[in-house]
């Protein structure tokens, strides 16, 4: 029997995703911080910079009950797996997953060097998770996995200063896919498709064997193999098994994520659903694998290391796959590689 270890995708230069087949849900506490203090109007564990220290070209936000730093993130930026950013330039929130209304919150710009010399944390170190995003409010919210950014693994020296940017894109993220066990048991398939417009056509010989986004499709599976009603599901295309390059061992087998689909109704045997996300033709017989809820990690891109600086001494792997390469690899490429979080990776982790 082959012994399979995980593997994570990366971006080069190169940029470490989360290893998708791991369950991104697990957490400790969802207790809120208890040292709170008065600031105002209002109850906070934390000690933000007075909003009048900012610059004047800054741009803030006063957090209202509900608010949550995900919900921020797509209000702000567009896109809600962008939440590290608004955690990035709010230091001072030292648990993503608790943000206090009457706290006024850093958008846009930078603080004075005044400001962030005295913005100092207090109080607050427990986490939770959830499947919808980070930052839960003290008045009732929503939460879900921590996360930021980690300048860890084999990092280059000479950190560039400014902004932390996205390391990848929500396509990066859910329309690649993993390299997981050979034959990973996933119980759960597309059956047959319902098409809304042309259903069975008489007399045509090609029928369609795919379906887009906004049709209806029905699922091998329900509630005794763990398919519940409103929960979504990225779509796997199992596909070539990756050998070591050296070694020429089996690695393990790459799973294309092919699109998503939501759960509308069913019962313990089968299930109806609607696709919500297409990356490339969803053809029957496709497998679903539950869907992690993965923030796009945020980090400050390192400067190179000088061809002279020796070698870190830390974990060190090999590229085993990538995106629709064929040669060679470039700036922005898609890969898989033989490191993962027994390695001590992380996302937003920089390799050379």
């Amino acid at each position: 029997m082959v012994s399979v270890r995980r593997a994570v995708p990366v971006l080069l230069l190169v940029m470490a995703l989360p290893a998708f087949g791991a369950n991104a849900k697990k957490a400790s506490s969802s207790r809120p911080p208890r040292d709170l203090h008065r600031v105002g109007d209002h109850w906070t564990p934390y000690n933000a910079p007075d909003p009048s220290s900012y610059a004047p070209t800054a741009k803030t936000y006063q957090i209202k009950r509900g608010d949550t730093l995900w919900a921020l993130a797509k209000q702000f930026y567009g896109n809600p797996y962008l939440w590290p950013q608004l955690w990035e330039s709010n230091t001072w929130i030292t648990d993503a997953h608790w943000i206090y209304p009457g706290d006024t919150i850093l958008v846009e710009g930078e603080t004075t060097p005044v400001a962030a010399e005295t913005a100092v944390p207090a109080g607050g170190t427990t986490t939770s998770t959830g499947a919808t995003g980070p930052a839960q409010t003290a008045a009732g919210g929503e939460s879900a996995p921590p996360g930021g950014s980690s300048e860890g693994g084999t990092t280059a020296p000479g950190v560039i200063t400014g902004n932390p940017v996205p390391l990848g894109t929500e396509a990066d993220v859910y329309c690649f896919g993993y390299l997981g066990a050979v034959n990973e048991p996933l119980p759960n398939s597309i059956d047959a498709y319902e098409d809304i417009e042309l259903k069975y056509q008489v007399g045509v010989s090609t029928q369609a064997n795919s379906v887009e986004r906004g049709e209806n499709i029905f699922i091998a599976g329900g509630t005794s193999t763990g398919i519940m009603p409103g929960e979504t599901y990225l779509v796997v295309q199992p596909a070539e098994i990756i050998r070591h390059p050296v070694t020429k061992k089996v690695v393990g087998q790459h799973y294309d994520y092919v699109g998503q689909v939501r759960i509308l109704c069913g019962d313990d045997r089968s299930s109806r659903a609607i696709v919500t996300q297409a990356c490339r033709e969803i053809r029957v017989g496709a497998r679903l694998k539950p869907m992690p809820q993965i923030p796009i990690p945020l980090a400050r891109v390192p400067s190179l290391p000088d061809v002279c600086d020796p070698a870190s001494g830390k974990a060190s792997g090999f590229i085993v796959n990538s995106q629709e390469w064929d040669l060679a690899l470039g700036d922005g490429n898609l890969v898989e590689i033989t490191l993962g979080r027994e390695d001590q990776i992380q996302p937003g982790d920089f390799l050379v």
